[in-house]
């Protein structure tokens, strides 16, 4: 009996020593304390020096958190001290809406962060990268609003759900006290706490200087000019004192980041996308010439055509979807009111077989034999050679609706013959592009009464 207890306790350590080493060891985290070991270091929006741009710089000793390690970059989180002077765009659009006094944002529908070009100056033409994204309900502070030549942005204080990325060859792990020191000044405390050795304190200072940033004036408060706001920004540093007889200091080594500021490449999408900006642009400068025309002659169904045309892209941006699928609406209750114009005329003039319309179209009606068209000769508010090909406008004298396009081949020629009844020889065709009827015209005639038998032609 003695003999068998004496074997079970000399068995069970052996046994518990076994089974503790075959126990799995706690996957390591990615996520590190980082701290910065240069000045002018660049945060960049990705992970490359040169099909990226930086949206912000940082300084030797910044200390910042570092998500992950990928190919020579470190991917850190945009939050902590080191952050407080670098901001983020977010576009002017229907997913934010603007407080009263234009300091805060309301977030209703989840929306990019994007970051600003600090080599294009903060352009937001220029800034498309994203950098993170905010959710519904948030609420963010707004630090200026930039209107660029295409799009208008907030410029706000960065959110500490963004990313950047640092070359690996300025970022080395922090130090524990440099670890603390980051925890510290997040929390709002910064606390002296001595190390362990004997030899060495690490004393925390705090220094505060005043910082001054011009704030551009914003379009939304229009009675209020915002010209400058002075900042405070508390510096944290560490000093070591009172060294280890042993230790050798070690001379400081300063890397220097050399950067080459390329020009942000444009792919198909954006090239596509400022097309489509830059047609509604023109779209809505037509619509307000067509919209101060007589409503019985204007050209409300070609231009509906040319809206329609954006509201069927599936790539168009719904803050330019929006503004079309109103026009459209608009204009399709003007191409009713329209018909019904046309109508009343036609009963007119029937009723009235005297008038010098009718006369008109009994010329028009005794030369259509003759011609490929006929009708009275218009200028093109849609179709001006500006933003979309010259046209000129061919109409019936009865209801003033178009008859057909013309195409331009001699301008002067054709412009001496505005607002005269004309008849034109030619090949008609339906355009696909331009979503009208056209005719290249191979004779004009100015009609006069047919009883005289004079017209002028041109060839």
């Amino acid at each position: 009996m003695k003999l068998a207890l004496l074997l079970i306790v000399l068995v069970l350590p052996v046994f518990s020593t076994t089974t503790m080493a075959q126990a799995p060891a706690a996957a390591p985290s990615k996520s590190y304390s980082g701290t910065v070991a240069a000045n002018d270091v660049y945060i960049r929006c990705g992970p490359s020096a040169t099909s990226t741009y930086p949206f912000g710089k940082l300084s030797m000793g910044d200390v910042v958190e570092v998500i992950e390690d990928s190919f020579g970059w470190a991917m850190v989180r945009t939050s902590g001290p080191s952050f407080k002077n670098i901001y983020g765009y977010v576009l002017a659009n229907d997913k934010v809406v603007l407080s009263a006094d234009g300091q805060t944002l309301t977030v209703n529908a989840e929306t990019e962060v994007r970051a600003p070009n600090i080599g294009a100056d903060g352009n937001p033409d220029a800034s498309f990268k994203a950098i993170g994204k905010v959710n519904s309900g948030e609420m963010l502070k707004v630090v200026a609003t930039i209107n660029g030549e295409r799009e208008k942005v907030y410029k706000i204080s960065i959110p500490a759900t963004c990313k950047g990325y640092i070359n690996g060859n300025y970022i080395r792990r922090s130090s524990a006290g440099e670890a603390t020191k980051m925890a510290e000044a997040q929390a709002s405390v910064p606390v002296a706490k001595p190390t362990t050795g004997a030899t060495t304190v690490a004393v925390i200072e705090e220094k505060t200087k005043e910082m001054s940033e011009t704030i551009p004036a914003t379009d939304t408060t229009p009675a209020k000019v915002i010209t400058e706001e002075t900042k405070k920004e508390t510096v944290i540093t560490e000093t070591v004192v009172t060294p280890a007889p042993t230790e050798v200091a070690k001379p400081a080594v300063k890397a220097v980041e050399v950067v080459v500021v390329a020009p942000p490449v444009k792919t198909p999408q954006m090239i596509a996308a400022e097309k489509r900006r830059q047609t509604f642009k023109d779209l809505e400068v037509i619509w307000v010439t067509v919209k101060a025309e007589p409503l019985a002659s204007s050209e409300v169904g070609v231009l509906k055509d040319r809206y329609m045309i954006l509201m069927n892209d599936a790539e168009c941006e719904a803050e330019i979807k929006n503004v079309v699928e109103t026009r459209v609406k608009q204009l399709i209750v003007q191409i009713e009111a329209q018909q019904r114009i046309r109508q009343l005329k036609e009963l007119r003039s029937a009723i009235d077989s005297d008038t010098d319309q009718v006369r008109a179209i009994k010329i028009a009606l005794e030369a259509r034999s003759d011609f490929t068209v006929v009708g009275i000769l218009n200028a093109s508010s849609i179709y001006d050679g500006k933003r979309l090909p010259l046209l000129y406008r061919l109409v019936d004298p009865a209801v003033g609706q178009t008859v057909a396009y013309v195409t331009a081949k001699n301008p002067a020629q054709l412009a001496t013959m505005l607002g005269t009844l004309v008849g034109i020889r030619g090949e008609k065709r339906y355009d696909e592009a331009l979503r009208v009827s056209v005719i290249d015209p191979t004779a004009v005639e100015i009609l006069t009464t047919r009883k005289s038998g004079q017209v002028r032609s041109i060839q």
